[in-house]
């Protein structure tokens, strides 16, 4: 029996990159995971998908453990309390990483897809 997987030539792993999204995002400021969750959806990389909220608060949990993200508990006056997230020095550097990274990829990528298209029309010619 052959399991239906969305096919990653549709963009369907680009969830991959969740963590460095969500870097991201608490670059803008700190945020409680809500807000994230929110702000996740609405991203490109996950194209208008809301992200798995257990997911996003288990990447959080374990950002925090590696020192990449702090939490402080806030009370919200209306509600129960929540945590806000923020970067720490080390999850700013490790952000400054993934830029660095993504940029080597996306050239790479760059270089692929070019090599992909002239493949394409060498084929269809």
């Amino acid at each position: 029996m052959t399991v239906e997987r969305p096919c990653g030539c549709e963009g369907h792993t680009l969830d991959h990159l969740l963590q460095p999204t969500v870097m991201a995002l608490l670059a803008a400021g700190p945020q409680h995971g809500y807000a994230l969750i929110e702000q996740l959806s609405e991203s490109p990389i996950l194209n208008g998908t809301k992200p798995d909220n257990t997911g996003v608060y288990r990447l959080l949990k374990m950002l925090e453990e590696q020192g990449m993200v702090r939490h402080e508990v806030v009370d919200s006056g209306a509600g129960p309390s929540k945590r806000v997230y923020e970067l720490t020095e080390a999850g700013w550097k490790c952000l400054s990483q993934w830029a660095a990274t993504l940029d080597v990829y996306q050239q790479a990528i760059a270089k692929l897809v070019a090599i992909m298209r002239n493949a394409a029309n060498t084929d269809s010619t």
